[in-house]
C-alpha cells in the first residue's frame, strides 16, 4: 500500500492494515509535528488534512487510506511567508 503525504509517496506495505494513522506517521515516516494527545479523537492533536477534510489520525486505520492524499503540519506551506509553527521544524 502507498500513502500520499505532504505531496510524497511512501511504500508501507509492510504494515497492518489496523494500525492508526498517527503511529505510522510518528514512528515509520519520522513526521513527528503530529502529535498523540487523548488518544479517542477528541483532543485535535493529532489532527491531518485526507483529502482537504480535517481527520483525527489517532483513530483512523491505514488500511482506509489508499489511494487519498494527506497533509501534516510539516507539509508544504502555500505561497507566502512560513508559518511559525512550520519554522520550528514540529
Amino acid at each position: 500500500m502507498k500513502l500520499n503525504v505532504n505531496g510524497r509517496d511512501h511504500d508501507v506495505t509492510e504494515l497492518d492494515e489496523a494500525t492508526p494513522l498517527l503511529w505510522v506517521l510518528r514512528d515509520t515516516l519520522k513526521l513527528r509535528g503530529t502529535k498523540f494527545g487523548c488518544g479517542l479523537g477528541l483532543c485535535g492533536a493529532c489532527t491531518v488534512h485526507l483529502d482537504g477534510q480535517a481527520m483525527r489520525s489517532c483513530v483512523l486505520p491505514v488500511g482506509a487510506l489508499a489511494g487519498k492524499k494527506m497533509g501534516t503540519i510539516q507539509g508544504p506551506a502555500a505561497p507566502g511567508p512560513t508559518p511559525p509553527l512550520q519554522k520550528t521544524g514540529g
